[in-house]
């Protein structure tokens, strides 16, 4: 029972953690779209990827990030 509400504490922290970079209401500070779009370039997507592929993609790679 101690560990669910640790993991609990975990998940809330960082919640507030990725609340905390809005950059506006709704909206998430995008940390690595830049590093992100050259890289989705080098691997043979166009120059200029769509913005929702790579808020996808940042939402994963944060997600991924996050969980380690």
């Amino acid at each position: 029972m101690a560990e669910e509400d640790e993991d609990q504490t975990f998940e809330e922290e960082s919640e507030d953690v990725a609340g905390g970079a809005e950059g506006g209401p709704g909206r998430r500070k995008r940390l690595f779209s830049k590093e992100l779009r050259c890289m989705m370039y080098g691997f043979g997507d166009d120059q200029n990827p769509y913005t929702e592929s790579v808020d996808i993609l940042e939402d994963l790679v944060i997600e991924f990030i996050t969980e380690m």
